[in-house]
């Protein structure tokens, strides 16, 4: 693509204004050739247990603004096969970085080939096929997927077929080493590990309207080994056990797996919509100390999604998640009640307001089991918290 070109998409970012949330604008279409740009700009409010902003032993609301921009491209090579490529990015994230570093970070990035009634194969980063069968519940902006692993798994280096047809979907996918990577559930390691190699298929299918929209069910499989621990410190298992030591000293991540499946019935875009998901992520461990016990993991969790779209304007959602950790002997669960009100102007502006109920989890702060402990504080489930936003939608 010329630079001119890619010039005239970031000028035209100011003519968008009519632009589908849904879908991006097209703003060069030639010969086969063409470009879409697409993204929003949000400002939302989170509580004090929810932001991240602390002030002396208090924790503070606060305000996180952030952007993204995506360009989508695609040209046609000959009658029965063309390229295409996606670049998303995240801009000034909110993430409480000092000033002058908030990035602009590649989000989504992939290339790839399009082969019509034969399906599509792209190379790059993005989540693997299990986030396929994982997504029906996925239907908020920020308290959901509590039950889940994987929703935030994007992967460098991945390289995917997919195929669709009489409502059928099949994907599979192939992920490559690498360091530092996202990995959800992996609680021990803060969630960034090495990664030696991935794999993961899924396989859905999706009705025909049956009453008040189509049924869809969902399934995947994933599967993987972690870089050899002896040289990734990174995939080593840290828990702080209180007293200023390491409470699971010795451990370290081998493999792991996954399985999920999903239901959902109506469509998101207008009536109702009901939604279940189950899967467990399964992590083997290597416990290097002579009378070490800790041999594997499990994240096990499910989610109910109820929504309704009444097609002013105004949406409806809430659900219910629950997660069950277990390391060792020890296991701890989370319950928590999201819920989602959503108010769009038009395609371009939005305002919703959103919350997270403590349901029951975990939360023994006398040696008992405690969810937040347990997962290093990845998830402090017991705390109920809520976000209020406004976007505009490029």
């Amino acid at each position: 693509m010329k630079k001119s070109l890619l010039a005239l998409a970031v000028a035209a970012l100011a003519a968008t204004s009519f632009a589908s949330s849904a879908s991006a604008t097209t703003i060069y279409d030639k010969d086969g050739t063409s470009l879409a740009v697409y993204g929003r700009v949000q400002a939302v409010y989170y509580s004090d247990e929810a932001s991240g902003v602390v002030n002396g032993d208090d924790k503070e609301g606060s305000i996180n603004t952030s952007g993204r921009l995506g360009f989508d491209l695609r040209s046609q090579i000959n009658p029965y096969v063309a390229g295409f490529a996606l670049a998303e990015f995240e801009m000034a994230n909110g993430d409480n970085a000092p000033d002058g570093e908030d990035g602009f970070d590649a989000r989504y990035l992939w290339v790839g080939f399009d082969f019509g009634q034969f399906g599509q194969f792209k190379v790059g980063k993005f989540e693997e096929a299990i986030k396929y069968a994982i997504s029906q519940t996925d239907i908020y902006d920020d308290w959901g997927c509590e039950g889940l692993s994987g929703n935030d798994d994007r992967r460098e280096g991945v390289v995917q077929y997919q195929w669709n047809g009489y409502g059928v979907d099949l994907i599979a996918s192939y992920a490559f080493a690498k360091n530092n990577e996202q990995l959800d559930g992996a609680y021990g390691a803060g969630e960034t590990v090495d990664i030696d190699y991935s794999y993961s298929i899924a396989a859905g299918y999706t009705s025909p309207d049956v009453l008040f929209g189509p049924i869809a069910i969902r399934a995947g499989y994933l599967g993987g080994e972690f870089a050899d621990y002896k040289n990734s410190p990174n995939n080593g298992y840290i828990l702080d056990d209180g007293l200023g030591g390491n409470a699971a000293a010795g451990v370290y991540y081998d493999s792991y797996d996954q399985f999920a499946v999903g239901l959902s019935w109506g469509s998101l875009d207008l009536g109702p919509y009901v939604a279940a998901q189950y899967q467990q992520r399964k992590f083997d461990m290597i416990d290097t100390n002579p009378d070490g016990d800790v041999d594997e993991a499990k994240v096990t969790g499910y989610e109910f999604a109820l929504g309704y779209n009444f097609g002013n304007g105004l949406l409806v959602r809430a659900g219910f998640n629950h997660q069950k950790y277990e390391i060792g002997s020890d296991d701890a669960e989370a319950s928590v009640i999201p819920v989602y009100v959503n108010y769009n102007f038009n395609p371009q502006v939005q305002v919703w307001a959103e919350a997270r109920f403590d349901a029951g989890s975990d939360d023994d702060e006398n040696g008992g089991a405690n969810f937040a402990y347990l997962t290093n504080d990845v998830y402090n489930s017991a705390e109920n918290v809520f976000s209020v936003g406004i976007r505009y939608n490029i």
